[in-house]
C-alpha cells in the first residue's frame, strides 16, 4: 500500500516539474543576419535591470534562477572571447521600494545597496542609469552610492533645483575598437527632495544627437520610463537601442520600434539581456539583435564577487547589522537645512 501511494505521489509531481521547467526562458540564438555569415560580429552589449536590491539566486525550486556572482561570471565569460563586451543596467537596481523602512531595515537595504554598487565596480559594470527605485533612499545617499562607484550612474533628465544635472547626461564607453554611447532617463514631472525630472523625450533626443557628435558608433537609451512610453521615446530619441526598466517585462526577443530595438531583462537579476551588433545585415541599420538568457543558479560564480556577497550575508546575520540604527534627518533641524541649502 506504501509503494502504491508513493507512486501515485511521484506521477503527480511529474507534470509540476514539468510545469516549471516551462517557466525558465533560455533565450535566442542570436545567428549572424547576412546569408555568407559573414557580417562580422562588432560588439555585444550586456544588459540588466530591475534587480531591485537583490543579490542571491531565487530560493524557489521551480525557478532556480539568478544571482549576482553568477551574473557576473557569465559578463566575465563573454568578455573574455572576443568582440569586445559592454555591461549596462537599465535602473531600478538598488532597492525595491522608494520608501525609508525603519531601524535595521533600512540598515539591511542599504547594505545590500552598497553589496551591489561593489559588485557592479568589481565586475566592470560601464554604466548604470538611475531608476525611481534608485532614489529609494534619497537623492543624498543614491550621490553617495555614485561617488563610491568605479562606474558612471547616468540620468539625461534628473535635475536639481536650479535645473541643473545631478548626474553625468550621457557617457562614451570605449572597449576594443568600438565606442558606444549611452544615456538615461527617468520619467518626466517627478518631483523629490533636493531633485525634479525635465521632459525625457527632449532630454534623450539631445543626448543621443551630442554622442553621436562626439563618435558614438551605437548609442543606447537607459529608460525608466516603462515598455508603453519607451516606445514614443524610440522614436523620439532615433537611439539604436532602448533597454528598459520598470515594466519589469523579459522580452527574450528584442522588440522593433522604426529602426529602434527595445530590451528588458526581467527582474532580480534571473536574466542577463544581450544585444549583439552586427557590421551589415538586411535592409537599414544598425543591424542589432537583443535576447534574454537566464542565469542559472548552478552556474559558476564570479570569486571576488562572491566573497562580496559572502561578507554582506556575514553582517546581515548580525541582528543590528554592525551598524547604528538609521535615524531620520528633519527639517526642524538646522543642520539639515543649512545641507539643504535653504
Amino acid at each position: 500500500m506504501r509503494s502504491l501511494l508513493t507512486i501515485a505521489v511521484l506521477l503527480l509531481l511529474v507534470p509540476l516539474a514539468a510545469g516549471a521547467a516551462d517557466r525558465v526562458e533560455e533565450g535566442l540564438p542570436l545567428a549572424d543576419p547576412t546569408a555568407d555569415g559573414l557580417s562580422g560580429l562588432q560588439a555585444r552589449i550586456l544588459f540588466t535591470s530591475n534587480q531591485l536590491g537583490e543579490f542571491e539566486p531565487c530560493a524557489c525550486p521551480d525557478l532556480p534562477l539568478g544571482g549576482i556572482a553568477q551574473l557576473a561570471q557569465e559578463v566575465r565569460h563573454v568578455r573574455e572571447a572576443e568582440p569586445p563586451a559592454f555591461w549596462f543596467d537599465a535602473g531600478d537596481r538598488l532597492f525595491r521600494l522608494d520608501m525609508a523602512m525603519t531601524d535595521t531595515e533600512e540598515a539591511q537595504r542599504r547594505l545590500q545597496a552598497i553589496l551591489l554598487v561593489d559588485a557592479g565596480s568589481v565586475a566592470g559594470l560601464d554604466a548604470q542609469g538611475v531608476g525611481r527605485l534608485d532614489l529609494g533612499a534619497g537623492l543624498d545617499y543614491l550621490r553617495a552610492l555614485a561617488r563610491r562607484a568605479d562606474f558612471p550612474f547616468v540620468s539625461a533628465n534628473l535635475v536639481n533645483e536650479q535645473g541643473d544635472p545631478l548626474f553625468e547626461t550621457g557617457v562614451l564607453v570605449e572597449r576594443g575598437d568600438r565606442t558606444v554611447g549611452v544615456t538615461s532617463v527617468l520619467p518626466g514631472e517627478m518631483h523629490g527632495l533636493g531633485f525634479s525630472t525635465t521632459d525625457p523625450h527632449r532630454a534623450a533626443k539631445e543626448r543621443v544627437a551630442e554622442l553621436r557628435s562626439q563618435g558614438a558608433e551605437l548609442v543606447v537609451v537607459l529608460s525608466n520610463l516603462g515598455s508603453k512610453d519607451d516606445r514614443k521615446l524610440a522614436k523620439a530619441s532615433k537611439a539604436d537601442l532602448v533597454l528598459g526598466s520598470h515594466s519589469r517585462d523579459l522580452t527574450v526577443e528584442g522588440q522593433r520600434i522604426g529602426r529602434t530595438l527595445r530590451g528588458e531583462a526581467g527582474s532580480r537579476g534571473r536574466y542577463l539581456g544581450d544585444a549583439r551588433w552586427f557590421a551589415d545585415g538586411p535592409g537599414k541599420g544598425p543591424y542589432v539583435q537583443v535576447t534574454a538568457a537566464p542565469v542559472k543558479a548552478s552556474a559558476p560564480r564570479h570569486g571576488a564577487v562572491q566573497g562580496l556577497v559572502e561578507q554582506a550575508l556575514e553582517r546581515l546575520a548580525d541582528p543590528v547589522l554592525g551598524v547604528p540604527p538609521h535615524t531620520y534627518e528633519s527639517w526642524d533641524d538646522p543642520d539639515f537645512r543649512r545641507r539643504q541649502g535653504r
